[in-house]
């Protein structure tokens, strides 16, 4: 099996047919590793805008890729095809981070009017290897930041081209090669269900009826003597969560419980935690009201 490191640059531009603004791709690039880790081919393509004659000045500043560099560039449809002869078959696809895959799925559907990246049959995060090799967790980082906790020097890379991001990524691939970690990461990515997935959006759940809402989830016990918290109000949804009053029957100890169910392609995400009680507002009396 060969590796293949691919990374885009692209350019926001505004389609009027669409409405919208688009992340278009200007810039491909991508190495080939074989079996051994040692390179055996680069790829490197600008590609032209459908969009735009012109770059907007942050693609400018980050890339240097000028507007006379981009016109120079070949259509889409010619970029990938040769993409796709250069690759070749029996690889493993990595980027750092699958928004690459997002933008180029975006592209083809915009430009091309397909739904499916042929070119690719496996795929791995290769940002998330990385990290977890780092013992890097949370946040993800930035290409440069892992870079430099690898040992390797930033400035030996053209950072934010599409080939001095993949050439970077190959060092750090080579170094931390283990392919019993990797292979977790590996999905395929020519199954309906890695498109499913793709065309999921999370969102977080505001029907309290839901079958996906666990009422087991919405318990609280008292944070000063662990007694099983009464709700003393009703459920109210604000900022993506469940909320209500609760108050401890032993100590009287009073918050406000908030419950968050962010529902993703394969499960629900619970999270809960309680603050201070939300005041009660006053209604005021009548002969007040008439007064003001």
């Amino acid at each position: 099996m060969k590796y293949i490191i691919l990374d885009l640059e692209w350019n926001s531009a505004y389609s009027v047919k669409e409405s919208r603004f688009i992340n278009e791709i200007i810039e491909i690039g991508a190495v080939k590793l074989d079996e051994n880790l040692n390179e055996i081919g680069r790829y490197q393509q600008l590609v032209r805008s459908r969009l735009n004659k012109k770059l907007s000045s942050r693609t400018k500043n980050l890339t240097h890729i000028t507007n006379e560099d981009m016109l120079s560039g070949v259509m889409l449809e010619k970029a990938l095809a040769d993409y796709t002869e250069w690759a070749g078959e029996d690889t493993l696809t990595m980027t750092w981070s699958n928004t690459d895959l997002y933008v180029m799925r975006e592209n083809l559907k915009s430009f091309l009017g397909k739904s499916r990246m042929d070119f690719i049959e496996r795929y791995a995060d290769l940002q998330k290897f990385v990290q977890e090799k780092l013992g890097v967790t949370g946040n993800q980082i930035s290409l440069m930041s892992a870079v430099e906790l690898g040992g390797f020097n930033p400035e030996d890379y053209q950072a934010h081209r599409a080939l001095g991001d993949v050439i970077a990524c190959a060092d750090l691939f080579r170094k931390y090669f283990d392919m019993s970690a990797i292979k977790k990461y590996i999905v395929d990515t020519t199954t309906d269900d890695y498109y499913a997935r793709m065309d999921f959006k999370p969102y977080y759940i505001s029907d309290l009826t839901s079958p996906y809402v666990d009422k087991t989830k919405m318990q609280f016990r008292c944070d000063l003597c662990g007694t099983p918290m009464k709700r003393v109000g009703k459920w109210k949804f604000a900022n993506n969560a469940f909320r209500a009053n609760f108050k401890c029957s032993i100590c009287e100890n009073e918050f406000s419980g908030r419950v968050r169910f962010k529902k993703t392609y394969d499960s629900v995400i619970v999270k809960s935690n309680f603050v201070k009680p939300e005041p009660q507002k006053e209604e005021k009396a009548p002969e007040q009201a008439e007064a003001n």
